[in-house]
């Protein structure tokens, strides 16, 4: 069977990496496709035009910031077209709510030509803790998500699969205004560079990495990857919803497949 399978994903701290590249890998396996991967992280790698046709397939995944998906992969988003091509979507949210993302995703794709044939919601370690949902996507998780991948690749194979109804409310939740934020630096900061080249914003100095400019997405990802642990974030409110977390949504979820 010709085409691709093309994994795309956006994903800061790595979970929303995992799931896609494990859906990917399996749905190639059982449709004879290889995969190509496209990675929206970083700013270099979004915002190019990417035209896919009938004979492939995208598996595209990002995390849940605040019940939508990243509004900053807007332009991207506008960029991808296919032509009847058959979509598997998944957002990875940090085992609180992924509300009205799954459904914008698929709806943002539809209108670009795609047909989503599966969709689910995964829970990766939150952004704001290490406690909440720690580890995951585990074990158990990867799982799941090959046989998700399975059922959806024999959907495919019939050649006309039907678009999958997918949880969430039109109109979308309201986005969070979010804060206006920058992470800071410990004196263990060696200047390895790690935060400034990991950066999904591009905000951090390649000059001076102890200096942010404004746009940080909160994402952590320089605090989660720093080798010297040198990044922090110090905003009350900030901290309060992690504490939030912390109380009200320590108790495992699974994940919600559609397909």
């Amino acid at each position: 069977m010709s085409g691709i399978v093309s994994s795309t994903f956006f994903s800061p701290t790595h979970t929303s990496r995992t799931i896609a590249r494990t859906l990917a890998a399996e749905l190639a396996q059982r449709l004879g496709k290889a995969v190509e991967e496209t990675d929206w992280t970083l700013p270099a790698g979004r915002g190019h035009a990417r035209a896919l046709g009938p004979d492939d397939v995208l598996v595209l995944g990002f995390p849940v910031y605040s019940g939508r998906m990243p509004e900053l992969l807007e332009a991207s988003m506008a960029g991808l077209t296919g032509r009847g091509t058959p979509a598997v979507v998944a957002a990875v949210y940090g085992n609180r709510a992924y509300e009205d993302a799954l459904l914008e995703a698929r709806d943002m794709l539809t209108a670009n030509g795609f047909v989503v044939t599966a969709g689910g919601a995964f829970i990766g370690e939150h952004s704001f803790s290490r406690k909440v949902a720690a580890g995951r996507p585990d074990a158990g998780d990867l799982a799941l998500a090959r046989d998700f991948a399975q059922r959806a690749a024999a959907k495919i194979a019939t050649g006309a699969p039907a678009e999958v109804a997918i949880s969430g409310d039109r109109p979308y939740r309201d986005r969070w205004p979010g804060l206006v934020v920058k992470p800071k630096t410990t004196d263990d900061c060696t200047e390895c560079m790690t935060c400034a080249e990991g950066c999904p914003a591009g905000v951090i100095s390649f000059d001076n990495p102890r200096e942010a400019g404004d746009g940080c997405l909160r994402c952590m990802a320089c605090v989660k990857h720093c080798p010297a642990g040198a990044k922090y974030f110090d905003d009350e409110k900030l901290l309060g919803f992690a504490t939030l977390l912390e109380t009200k949504f320590m108790d495992r979820k699974e994940p919600e497949l559609f397909v």
